[in-house]
């Protein structure tokens, strides 16, 4: 029982020590960039493409969201329902997703989505992680009326296009 209890203290002494310890659900991190871009263009290209994302949820544009992304996307979200190309993301998006919620919805979470961090990896492939609170939900939370949803894509650049290769989408629950 001793090697047992000394062998747990030794684990988690680090984490306290080293500041290693999970952040609270709610709480969001600093903005953080790792890495930088092959070019400022490529830089600019990823700020467009995420600013014409975000323009195009908030007015349910289902056909330019699907656009957005690279033909053979995988996207995944909360409720684990997963699409394996463009063509039927952008059904789900127009016959299901928009149509369930109140525009209202897609309007808040766009005008909520903030940034969270970008890793670039290599020349042609960069990590985004942002995250918005929306009416989508009830929120988990005590005192927050809004649903804090997490979103993460993996950009790949193509013929010098960048486009979103992979989605996975997290709500913060309990």
């Amino acid at each position: 029982m001793f090697k047992f209890g000394a062998m747990m203290v030794a684990l988690l002494v680090p984490c306290f020590v080293s500041g290693a310890v999970a952040q609270e659900r709610w709480e969001i991190p600093d903005y953080r960039v790792y890495g930088a871009p092959a070019s400022e263009a490529d830089g600019a290209a990823i700020d467009t493409l995420l600013s014409n994302f975000q323009t195009a949820w908030g007015t349910e544009d289902a056909q330019t969201v699907a656009d957005l992304h690279s033909t053979n996307v995988e996207w995944i979200n909360a409720y684990a329902r997963m699409f394996q190309s463009r063509d039927t993301l952008a059904v789900f998006l127009e016959e299901r997703l928009f149509p369930a919620f109140r525009k209202t919805a897609s309007e808040s979470e766009s005008g909520n989505m903030r940034p969270i961090s970008r890793r670039y990896l290599g020349d042609d492939a960069a990590v985004i992680h942002l995250y918005t609170d929306g009416s989508r939900g009830p929120s988990v939370v005590e005192g927050e009326n809004l649903r804090r949803t997490h979103l993460h894509f993996v950009l790949e650049k193509t013929d010098d296009t960048w486009s979103i290769a992979h989605v996975a989408i997290m709500d913060a629950r309990r």
